[in-house]
């Protein structure tokens, strides 16, 4: 008998539990998200700042909550375990293999050798017979190439992905791409590559496979295809860090590189996207490019991909991008799809008409589509850019026989932008960098997001968000 599909989530759960903010008050920041899932085993991974107390062996930014059932109910687990002699900074990545072990990638400090440097971590977990899970200490997993100057975040921006290897046929790898910000010039794009199991074995130690140059380079993301192939996006910004601060100039792109022999090589770049302007309308408020409802409520923003592979082998990548139009800036979401393994690229306006700015793009794609999850301002009064200075999280599914579907809302509720700009308990401007969508059992597709709709001692609390949909054709 043909078991019955998992059935949608009428609305969102709250995943992080809102004790922890009370106890730990003003360190309430929860975001960022990321989840993979086993079976009905979900992990989701977070930044939380509620252990966020300065300190080797005692800082943790990485939390952790999980659901044995598909997302009903959710226990928040805390942080992962810190090393003695390091720190986890978050940025959480989640991952898992065929057997059932879950990967967390994360931003840390650690000692290797005697030395205390920044680096790229994984914590492995394992589903206990009661259908909890046991996350273990980080394993280093990504170094620079200055190893004695990385302080900690000078390694960043990672992604991971467990897939098949090229080199083993019939196993499976750990493959973990990431920033590298100590160079002699700009930026670098790392990777490196391990078996698969609780304890990490290196394949492929950590080396550069995009040099930066006269480009900041950042915000890599790796797929891999059945036959392990290797795919890695990332942004370029022409003009180095002087273009990285440059808004309203096409002078970004996203571009893409592969590796056909298990990572020992890549290829020449392609590139997925047209030229196209920071998503942004300003760079003096916060240092950087931003966009926000005041001075004091700002989102910083980047324009990384996200990508991933249709059961038919297509490959989908989505970033979001400006583009100025006399004195108007609008911030639109970009779908791109190839059909030959990454040599052609197809692109789609997913946000066309809308005038409100849309950011924080993420895409899952099963027999039903490609399916863009992202966030947009809400717009009541067709005024555009930040609309009234809420947003909610939203999705379109792309079929290449369709086109794009129409826009739903997936959180039931908008939220506010909260005070960033000075930041209370994290970084100024930051309101995350990324959420994320992953396909589940059946045509179920698994949405993790943060947002700030509740309150806390007249603060506005950024927590985390779950919900389940079903896809449709």
């Amino acid at each position: 008998m043909t078991p019955k599909p998992p059935k949608p989530n009428a609305k969102e759960v709250q995943v992080n539990n809102p004790a922890q903010d009370v106890a730990n008050f003003p360190r309430i920041t929860q975001s960022e998200t990321s989840l993979a899932h086993f079976k009905d085993f979900i992990l989701y991974g977070f930044n939380d700042s509620n252990n966020g107390i300065v300190g080797v062996g005692i800082f943790n930014f990485s939390g952790f909550a999980f659901s044995s059932d598909l997302g009903k109910h959710w226990t928040d687990s805390g942080s992962l375990p810190v090393n003695p002699l390091g720190e986890n900074s978050g940025d959480p990545v989640i991952a898992v293999d065929r057997n059932g072990v879950f990967y967390y990638g994360q931003v840390g400090l650690e000692n290797v050798g005697g030395v205390s440097q920044g680096v790229i971590s994984v914590s492995t977990g394992t589903i206990n017979p009661n259908k909890t899970i046991t996350m273990n200490p980080p394993q280093v997993v990504g170094q620079g190439q200055n190893p004695v100057n990385s302080a900690l975040g000078d390694q960043d921006k990672e992604w991971i992905a467990v897939g098949p290897d090229a080199n083993r046929p019939g196993n499976e790898a750990l493959y973990v791409v990431w920033t590298d910000f100590i160079t002699p010039t700009t930026t670098n794009i790392r990777f490196s590559k391990f078996r698969t199991g609780i304890v990490l074995a290196p394949i492929i130690p950590s080396k550069t496979i995009v040099v930066g140059g006269t480009n900041f380079i950042s915000g890599s993301f790796v797929v891999v295809d059945k036959q392990g192939v290797i795919y890695v996006f990332y942004e370029e910004i022409a003009g180095g860090n002087i273009g990285r601060l440059t808004i309203g100039v096409p002078n970004r792109t996203i571009q893409m590189i592969k590796s056909t022999d298990g990572g020992n090589t890549f290829s020449a770049k392609v590139p997925v996207s047209n030229p196209f302007s920071a998503a942004a309308t300003d760079k003096d408020i916060c240092g950087r490019p931003s966009i926000g409802v005041d001075n004091t409520r700002r989102i910083r923003m980047n324009e990384f991909p996200h990508a991933t592979i249709g059961p038919d082998g297509t490959l989908y990548a989505v970033w979001n991008q400006g583009r100025v139009v006399g004195t108007t800036t609008f911030i639109d979401v970009f779908l791109a799809f190839s059909t030959d393994k990454g040599n052609t690229w197809n692109r789609v306006d997913v946000t066309p008409n809308n005038r409100p700015f849309s950011f924080f793009p993420s895409v899952a794609a099963n027999t039903k589509g490609a399916h863009i999850q992202y966030n947009r301002f809400n717009d009541p009064a067709g005024v555009g850019g930040v609309g009234n200075g809420t947003f909610g999280i939203f999705m379109k599914t792309f079929s290449r026989i369709t086109g794009l579907s129409p826009e739903k809302m997936i959180s039931t509720r908008f939220s506010p932008v909260p005070v960033t700009n000075p930041s209370p308990d994290t970084a100024n401007c930051y309101m995350a960098d990324y959420n994320q969508i992953i396909t589940g059992p059946g045509n179920s597709l698994l949405h993790s997001w943060g947002d700030n709709r509740n309150h806390l001692d007249g603060r506005d609390n950024p927590d985390v968000f779950f919900r389940k949909t079903e896809s449709k054709p």
